[in-house]
């Protein structure tokens, strides 16, 4: 506390002749908040900044100095009747303080403002009891500066009073205060903001010392600041065990207090920590005060005192530091605490303990933290000279480098290296498998995915154990990678492991595996399991921000595609909305943009759909042209052609990009089979395929071909496919797949599985009506490809052995069907009909 500070007498201290004139702070105070709460260590200009507010402000201004005398409730109410103007003194001290108090707050003339300063010691009654007066005389209003938490913190303050908070990062100089300040130019303010983090009282030091603007100036100001701190720490008067704990916390940046005791092995080092952050040297953060962090400036000089104390510690303090870090949840701490020490093995295991915060929230700052270690000190820590390669894959000026880290890692993961554990080599693998999916190969992912998952489940789980934090978020990894190489069981079964065995540690590193099971299941059609974890995720207490991520991607998945198996299309685009921000990103796009068109197709909006398709198409680039990924969007793209009654398309992309070894190729031939009226082909078709369903609503989609394909020979024969059909959508919760059939289909094979019109199945058909498309003879069809060739009439009827006046009666048989006038016009309308061969 300042010597020129009033105690209690209701007056405004004095300006010193040393204030430097910070006019932000005082346009801040100037406010009209009944309540503003200025909380930061001593040294911090608190005082200072009120005082020039005071000397400036048009308001009457009230001064208390709290102090233990003046604590408790009653003795504060009255100070401040002794403090207050007043007309009545006897009237007023006869009265029990706080009416009285809030009596004379009503009658003050003008606008009156109550500064209490040093509040800390006000005990908890008293401040609700004195913002409750506040509160209740609108013309007034209350400044509180304390050094250390107090009861103007509590919860439910902000119900009884509005608050403004000026924090400490506020009241620290700016560069622009401190070129006032000192006279220098903005580069030299800045280099003296970053040494001193713009401290008040530093600054007011170097003000005194006079700094300069030269190498030899600044050294010197660093000086100034150095022997502040050290005056500061004889002032705090800490016990030789609580400074020596202080030194031995530097060895970090920050620590909770379990991690305080383990490096100070001082049970009561809170109470230092307390006293610390009074006198400015670092601040308690967090819900409930759980963080203490020292100031940069405090931190340097104890730990430069810790390495001339106690050498022979740092080593072992900085391994309790990286595993305190790891606890937390911090694991760049833990690594730069490991290469501080030069220590890989340390370095590693961090990266194993926090291998996904590393690479996902880290990245940039791992580059930039392993960037100066030496290839031939990487190569003895395969794993973190992974780490370093994926972190500088995505810069375009380091991706070589980031390349050769990767190719060594996974050279030593492959290799019989016996140094190397299986820990190690599953972590390896399953970020290569990772990297491959991310260039767009993900048959090769699924290979080396496979291998990882191999080796995981052969491995005992005490040797990876103490990595079970991270291991969820791996697993779930591998299964990505299985599941964009077709192995589709083995991802589910994965992502349940990986579920498990989060839920197990207490982990919200599930939360990822649950919205991939949800997600695929609802793809899958397997609605009752999509809806299981759907809730899991909807009715989780999860971190907000987790809702809206990357990882959440598959739960709204399965939300937009739920939705639209009950008929709630708004739902369903509502939840393909946070798709938006990572549509250029992603690595699920095909998935996403296969959701859009699904809405879309359902919506009545096909045009629409595939639009944005191909947009979504145009925006990734080249990839968009990869044979897995024409693949996957092949069934959206033949669905809205369909929908749009232009089947010529529709079989160009089933020739052109449908896998031929897929069944879900089958049911698009079947499906083009049907529309061509060629009932007997879709039986063939799925009758003699070697191939079978990979999921449910493969299997209800090609039953639902079959049940309209059988009916059009005979609705008897399509009873069996029928109720097998109605077993199936019943089993798994679909009503989909009957609205991909053609108007006609859609209504005869609904009305066999609902004769009665009561189920809740949809009313209409996704697609066209295709009775009215040209039905021409197995002959004409031989005569119309003849057409295409371009070759004149008498070379036609030539080549296919007929005469020249036969020729003509089939064509004119093909024109009037067509609805042609001449051989151009017939061309065109079998193009537009896709009757012209693929």
């Amino acid at each position: 506390m300042s010597a020129f500070v009033a105690q209690g007498d209701g007056h405004v201290p004095r300006v010193s002749a040393h204030a430097i004139s910070r006019p932000r702070l005082t346009a801040a105070l100037e406010t009209d908040t009944p309540l503003t709460l200025i909380r930061s260590a001593s040294g911090s200009g608190k005082t200072t900044a009120l005082v020039e507010w005071a000397s400036a402000t048009a308001s009457r201004v009230v001064w208390i100095t709290a102090s233990p005398a003046i604590a408790p409730s009653a003795a504060l109410a009255r100070a401040l009747l002794r403090a207050l103007p007043h007309a009545d003194v006897a009237h007023d001290l006869a009265e029990d303080g706080w009416p009285a108090v809030t009596s004379r707050l009503r009658h003050a003339e003008g606008p009156l403002v109550v500064v209490l300063d040093d509040a800390a010691p006000v005990d908890r009654e008293g401040v609700f009891a004195l913002c409750r007066a506040i509160a209740t005389t609108p013309r007034t209003r209350l400044i509180v500066a304390t050094n250390r938490p107090s009861p103007f913190d509590s919860e439910g303050l902000d119900l009884v009073i509005d608050t403004k908070v000026i924090a400490p990062s506020d009241l620290m100089f700016d560069t622009e205060e401190i070129s006032r300040a000192l006279g220098v130019d903005d580069d030299m303010a800045g280099e003296i903001r970053e040494a001193t983090a713009g401290f008040p009282a530093l600054i007011r030091a170097l003000v005194l010392r006079g700094a300069g603007t030269d190498t030899e100036s600044l050294r010197a100001a660093n000086t100034v600041i150095e022997d502040y701190l050290q005056d500061r720490l004889a002032e705090c008067g800490f016990s030789p065990q609580a400074l020596q704990g202080l030194l031995r916390i530097s060895v970090t940046d920050s620590v909770d207090l379990p991690l305080a005791v383990a490096l100070t092995r001082d049970p009561d080092i809170a109470k230092a920590l307390d006293q610390a952050e009074t006198f400015g040297f670092g601040r308690w953060t967090g819900d409930g005060g759980c963080t203490f962090t020292l100031t940069p400036l405090t931190r340097g000089m104890l730990r430069r005192e810790l390495r001339r104390s106690f050498p022979g510690e740092v080593a072992h303090l900085r391994r309790l530091a990286a595993e305190g870090a790891i606890r937390r949840d911090m694991p760049l701490e833990g690594l730069r605490l490991a290469l501080e020490d030069d220590d890989l093995r340390l370095a590693k295991h961090v990266t194993m303990s926090g291998w996904n915060r590393l690479l996902h929230r880290d990245r940039r700052a791992v580059a930039e933290l392993l960037a100066d270690v030496p290839v031939a000190r990487l190569k003895q820590e395969p794993l973190v000279a992974m780490l370093l390669g994926m972190s500088l894959k995505p810069s375009r000026l380091r991706r070589q480098r980031g390349l050769q880290l990767l190719r060594m890692a996974v050279a030593a993961a492959n290799s019989r290296r016996p140094t190397l554990s299986a820990t190690e080599r599953i972590f390896i693998w399953a970020a290569e498998s990772a990297s491959l999916r991310a260039i767009g190969r993900p048959e090769p992912a699924a290979q080396v995915a496979a291998r990882a998952l191999a080796l995981f489940q052969e491995t005992p789980e005490s040797q990876w154990q103490q990595y079970a934090r991270d291991v969820p978020l791996m697993c779930t990894h591998i299964g990505i990678s299985l599941y964009y190489g077709g192995q589709l069981d083995e991802a589910i079964e994965v992502w349940e492991q990986a579920t498990a065995l989060a839920a197990a540690h207490g982990s919200t590193n599930g939360f990822h595996g649950i919205c991939l099971l949800a997600g695929v299941h609802a793809l899958n059609g397997d609605l009752p399991e999509a809806r299981h974890y759907f809730s899991l995720v909807r009715d989780g207490e999860w971190d907000p921000e987790l809702l809206d991520s990357y990882q959440s991607t598959f739960y709204r998945i399965a939300g937009a595609m739920l939705a639209v198996e009950d008929g709630d299309l708004p739902a369903a685009k509502q939840h393909i909305r946070f798709f938006e921000p990572y549509r250029a990103t992603s690595e699920h796009w095909t998935t996403m943009a296969s959701v859009e068109a699904w809405i879309a197709l359902h919506e009545g909006d096909a045009a629409g759909g595939l639009e944005r398709l191909e947009s979504f198409a145009r925006l990734r680039g080249r990839e968009a042209s990869a044979a897995h990924v024409r693949h996957a969007l092949s069934r959206p793209r033949v669905l809205l052609h369909l929908a749009l009654g232009d089947v010529g398309t529709a079989k160009s992309i089933v020739q052109r990009d449908a896998g031929s070894d897929r069944f879900g190729t089958v049911v698009k031939r079947a499906r083009l089979a049907l529309i061509d009226g060629a009932a007997a082909d879709v039986v063939r078709l799925l009758g003699q395929t070697r191939l079978r369903p990979s999921t449910a609503r493969e299997r209800a989609e090609a039953l639902a071909v079959h049940s309209a394909a059988l009916r059009r020979v005979s609705p008897a024969a399509a009873q069996p496919s029928s109720a097998t059909l109605s077993a199936q959508l019943a089993d798994r919760g679909l009503t989909t797949p009957l609205v991909l059939l053609g108007a006609e289909d859609f209504g005869a094979v609904r009305a066999d599985l609902d004769p009665t019109g009561l189920a809740t199945f949809p009313r209409r058909s996704a697609l066209p009506s295709f009775a009215s498309r040209p039905r021409l003879t197995p002959r004409e069809q031989v005569v119309l490809h003849a057409l295409t060739s371009g070759a004149p009439l008498p070379a036609i009827a030539a080549e296919l052995r007929v005469s020249q006046n036969t020729l003509k009666t089939q064509l004119r048989s093909i024109y009037r069907k067509l609805d042609a006038g001449n051989r151009s016009e017939a061309l065109e309308q079998a193009a537009r009909h896709g009757l012209l061969p693929d």
